[in-house]
């Protein structure tokens, strides 16, 4: 070579002569041919059938975890407001109540007022323990009520010792605390009741199984599915037993997906339609009545003198009416007519100036009287209250239980899949070697 060195000799560098992509090729080459589509087959099915077993079982799992705490946790403090609503309306009650008896209120009457201020004071308690504290709300409504209850009992407590000593200001008093009442404490209670129910609709939203576990289950299917029509194309044989056992498996998870979803959802709506929403209702229609009862005594003591009184029971009772036209109380509509004749029958006696037969006509028992027809209807939206929860409880339990068993289910039915999914390929395979 000219200008070289003669005694040199130059040798050529063979890294240069490889082909860059040499190192892919073996692979590329694998994959390309028979057993190496089928193996890429069985991978991306053991992957998908593992992936869409745990989705499913982690989707079941939190659906039953959040339906145990709607049954165990949410709803019951749903029930305590609605103790507590009910309970201060009783105890107003029966603190006006206690003056139809004279100077000396009768020992069933004190005991029904204790029993209510006791029951209100540990529903109380019941919600303040169970309130989240990000509930802000709920736990600045408790505090409201606690602090109001203490004065209205003591306002009441003034009420009773006037009364027992024959000084007119009792009836002053009354009227204070019963206006405590119905203006500041049982706002704030309806309020509370309020927000609890609506939290225990809002949870029966998440019953049944999420659509995106069932849709995933059935793109499983299809894959396996096509898989089959693959492999029986490239091998000239109908059926592979590990993938039709596969296919099986997830053929029954989306069935049980399917089914038990659907009972879920359908228990919880029925939880909703025939408990949650109607047992508002029929809380709030039992409150009318404790709040109407409440203005006729006062009527009664302030004997006749304006028409607030009267005009609140009226307002009060012609919307119980309303209520009652619409979602019906066995007996409740009756005994409301009854009460209201009583009520009139009472106004009149108070306009002839015949208090005392006026006062009987309050308080005692005999048929056509108010009080009897005042316990039968407050009886019967009783009842009704105690009938709905139970239904709404035994709805949330049922769709709990529809999927009992899914979310291990659904694991061991990913895993069984995936390994029949192995155990169906691989004697494929194993024909090329």
């Amino acid at each position: 070579m000219a200008g070289g060195d003669p005694g040199r000799t130059q040798t050529l560098d063979e890294s240069l002569l490889v082909d860059p992509e040499s190192d892919d090729r073996p692979v590329r080459d694998f994959l390309r041919s028979s057993p190496g589509r089928i193996a890429l087959i069985a991978v991306v099915l053991i992957g998908a059938l593992l992936l869409v077993g745990a989705a499913a079982s982690k989707t079941t799992f939190d659906r039953q975890g959040r339906l145990e705490t709607l049954r165990s946790h949410t709803e019951p403090l749903a029930h305590a407001s609605q103790a507590i609503y009910v309970a201060l309306s009783e105890a107003n009650t029966a603190a006006a109540t206690a003056f139809l008896s004279g100077g000396v209120e009768s020992p069933a009457v004190r005991a029904r007022y204790d029993k209510a201020i006791g029951s209100a004071t540990a529903s109380l308690i019941t919600a303040a323990n169970g309130v989240s504290i990000d509930d802000g709300e709920s736990l600045r409504l408790l505090t409201d009520i606690s602090n109001q209850l203490a004065v209205y009992t003591g306002v009441a407590a003034t009420a009773r010792a006037n009364n027992r000593s024959g000084w007119p200001i009792g009836v002053g008093y009354l009227s204070e605390s019963s206006s405590m009442m119905t203006d500041g404490i049982l706002p704030d209670a309806q309020e509370l009741h309020r927000i609890q129910s609506e939290q225990v609709l809002a949870s029966d939203g998440s019953a049944g199984v999420a659509p995106a576990a069932v849709l995933a289950a059935i793109a499983v299917l299809a894959l396996l599915i096509g898989a089959q029509v693959y492999l029986a194309r490239l091998s000239r044989r109908r059926f592979n037993p590990g993938l039709v056992a596969a296919t099986a498996l997830v053929g029954a998870l989306v069935l049980w997906l399917v089914v038990a979803g659907t009972l879920s959802a359908r228990s919880a709506a029925g939880a909703r339609s025939d408990g949650g929403e109607p047992l508002g209702e029929a809380v709030s229609a039992r409150i009318l009545v404790q709040q109407a009862r409440a203005q006729e005594i006062l009527g009664l003591l302030n004997r006749g003198a304006g028409d607030d009184p009267d005009r609140g029971f009226d307002t009060l009772t012609d919307e119980l009416a309303q209520r009652l036209a619409q979602r019906p109380a066995e007996g409740a509509a009756d005994a409301l007519d009854a009460w209201v004749r009583a009520n009139h029958r009472m106004r009149e006696l108070l306009a002839d100036g015949d208090y005392p037969a006026a006062v009987a006509v309050a308080r005692d028992d005999a048929p056509g009287d108010a009080a009897p027809a005042f316990t039968r209807l407050d009886t019967a939206l009783r009842d009704q209250v105690a009938e709905l929860r139970a239904r709404q409880h035994d709805g949330i339990t049922h769709a709990y239980t529809a999927l009992d068993g899914l979310p291990f289910g659904a694991a061991a039915i990913g895993i069984l899949a995936a390994l029949a999914v192995a155990g169906g390929v691989g004697p494929r395979l194993s024909e090329y070697h």
